[in-house]
């Protein structure tokens, strides 16, 4: 996965120098902030603040201790009242959110590399709240909370609000709103909300045929994970993006028709859904010998001898030397009483072994 770098100077903030008329308790919390005394500044701050909400310095001021004691969240909303009072301060309210942000997004990528996903998921949680504008963060929080939900499955849903706040604040045309739509879709996979990824990436593929390959992705990564389900969910949509597109593929069908297959024991009327797949992918590339031989299989799976016996054949002329081939024709030729040829496949499979 690939993150963005930041490259910043680190180091405590300085609080700046304050100039004009202030409250006592304001001007006590500037000295206690710049002694270290963090809790009594707080402490001085909420006096000054419910004397004058409006005092714009006493929010800085409280937005400062409360970033030395990592309070981000609380740190980030008395920065941004401050700069809201007095927007002179925009310059040094900046700055020091940026400083709480960096500070917890470089520990995040840090315990990232150690594959320590907990910590992670720790660390850029408070880069988000050290400032929530910011995507990157929550689109590796997401990737975090994906990694922690292999082994708990809780943590699908926290991933999958990460990356809707991802897609939220970001744009199609930046990279991470891309793979944050991947990973909402797998999330909704994982939480068995396959329909709701349908809905999404269904509107996605209405605006816009040419994004089947963000959809097929997942689909592929699915099958490989043996996600059977899943897997059928996003080849299918990735399928008719393609066939909208006019860029229809073999992969995509026979991958598909592999998903679709395995799906049998659940639902048996995806052995038809799986052969009409393969059929597809078979218009694409005639005479595909591991396409031929799935639909064989498909057939015989359903029982129905004569369809699974013709593709039997088809498949010993296009791989005869497959030694399993003649085996299943033979098997074909005994459910159908026609012993003769059962035996002479059996024979070839016999010399092949």
């Amino acid at each position: 996965m690939k993150r963005k770098r930041f490259f910043l100077v680190f180091g405590a903030i300085a609080v700046a120098a304050v100039a004009g008329c202030k409250s006592v308790d304001t001007t006590s919390m500037v000295l206690r902030n710049q002694e270290g005394n963090y809790d009594m500044a707080l402490a001085l701050g909420r006096k000054a603040l419910a004397a004058n909400p409006n005092d714009a310095e006493a929010h800085f001021q409280m937005g400062y201790a409360y970033s030395q004691l990592d309070s981000v969240a609380l740190a980030y909303q008395h920065f941004m009242k401050a700069k809201e009072l007095d927007p002179k301060k925009a310059t040094n309210v900046a700055d020091n959110i940026q400083h709480n942000y960096a500070k917890h997004y470089k520990l995040g990528q840090s315990s990232f590399t150690r594959e320590d996903y907990a910590a992670a998921a720790t660390e850029f949680d408070l880069a988000t709240q050290s400032d929530p504008t910011q995507s990157v963060a929550h689109y590796n929080l997401a990737v975090a909370y994906a990694r922690l939900a292999e082994t708990d499955s809780s943590y699908h849903e926290k991933a999958l609000i990460e990356a809707d706040k991802v897609l939220e604040l970001s744009n199609p045309s930046e990279g991470n709103y891309t793979k944050a739509l991947q990973l909402a879709g797998r999330q909704l996979v994982e939480l068995g909300r396959e329909e709701e990824a349908v809905n999404r990436f269904s509107r996605l593929v209405e605006e816009d045929p040419t994004s089947y390959a963000v959809i097929e992705e997942i689909g592929t990564e699915l099958l490989n994970a043996e996600n059977w389900k899943g897997a059928a969910v996003f080849l299918k949509l990735a399928a008719d993006a393609r066939k909208k597109a006019g860029v229809e593929d073999f992969n995509t069908y026979y991958n598909l028709g592999v998903a679709q297959y395995r799906l049998r024991s659940e639902n048996p009327a995806m052995i038809d859904e799986a052969i009409a797949s393969y059929e597809k992918a078979l218009a694409i590339t005639p005479d595909d010998p591991s396409t031929v031989f799935n639909i064989q299989v498909a057939y015989m799976a359903k029982q129905d001898w004569t369809n699974a016996a013709t593709w039997g054949e088809k498949y010993v002329s296009v791989s005869s030397a497959d030694a399993k081939g003649w085996q299943y024709l033979a098997r074909c030729y005994s459910e159908l009483g026609d012993q003769e040829k059962a035996r002479e496949a059996l024979a070839r499979y016999e010399q092949l072994r």
